[in-house]
């Protein structure tokens, strides 16, 4: 089997993502000769380079590679921020993270504005589209509380599949745990349109609180409070990716 091609890039844009700064400052700083790849200087900002070893400013090495791995992040989103880019009428969850190139990061699926707990982001367009990818049924698990206590006949219910008006399929398989008075535990594997909330208007109930509370492997962090957040570690990564059947160098790395 021939050996895989090492991804390369040009310096210039190596240098920018590496050091955050523009197109620009990047070709100055390497005609400059502030630049060094793997200890050799570099005066031409269109060479390639691989994406592995360090790059030297100013002789301070950089890790090349850990700046184009993708990142995916954990938030313990609040109530009241929306999953989006931009809107003119409410905040955005985007508003909460603290990450250079921000405009790179997109949520992974979306959680209603009055929903709180687990939302993961990432810049990993393909793992992005596996988690939300209904061939792939990664499981979310929600904790509700209810207007009127849940009946037990609940549970084959979302086990059958429940059908809303609003809906023209059939709603997946869904587990449901009573917990007691009114509060729930939903896990489901589709990501439709209100969904939780939907189901229980299926069976004449209301939610009227809803927090998620995992997704896949990953449960929420309980150091996070709402509306903080952390990257994945490596091992959390890994998981994740192989819960979708997809590793990081399955695609190219998204620039």
């Amino acid at each position: 089997m021939a050996a895989k091609k090492e991804r390369t890039e040009r310096l210039d844009k190596v240098v920018s993502r590496v050091l955050g700064c523009s197109r620009s400052a990047a070709t100055a700083l390497i005609k400059q000769g502030e630049v060094a790849v793997n200890g050799v200087d570099k005066r031409d900002p269109q060479e390639r380079i691989a994406l592995s070893g360090d790059l030297y400013f100013q002789e301070w090495p950089h890790d090349i590679a850990a700046a184009f791995a993708p990142r995916i992040v954990m938030l313990n989103k609040p109530q009241g921020y929306i999953c989006a880019d931009s809107d003119r009428h409410s905040p955005v969850v985007l508003s909460l993270l603290d990450l250079p190139r921000l405009d790179e990061v997109h949520c992974v699926g979306r959680l209603d504005l009055d929903t709180e707990g687990l939302l993961l982001l990432t810049d990993d367009g393909e793992l992005n589209h596996r988690l939300c990818s209904p061939k792939y049924a990664v499981p979310k698990t929600y904790r509700a509380l209810l207007r009127d206590p849940p009946q037990s006949s609940y549970v084959t219910a979302f086990a059958k599949g429940l059908w809303h008006a609003g809906e023209k399929k059939r709603y997946h398989s869904a587990r449901l745990e009573l917990r007691g008075g009114h509060e729930v535990e939903v896990t489901l594997t589709e990501g439709r349109y209100h969904e939780v909330k939907r189901m229980f208007e299926c069976v004449d109930n209301e939610v009227t609180a809803l927090r998620r509370i995992s997704f896949g492997p990953l449960s929420l962090d309980p150091a996070l409070e709402s509306g903080q957040w952390r990257l994945l570690t490596f091992e959390e990564s890994e998981l994740l990716r192989g819960c979708c059947g997809y590793r990081h160098d399955d695609e190219d790395i998204p620039f």
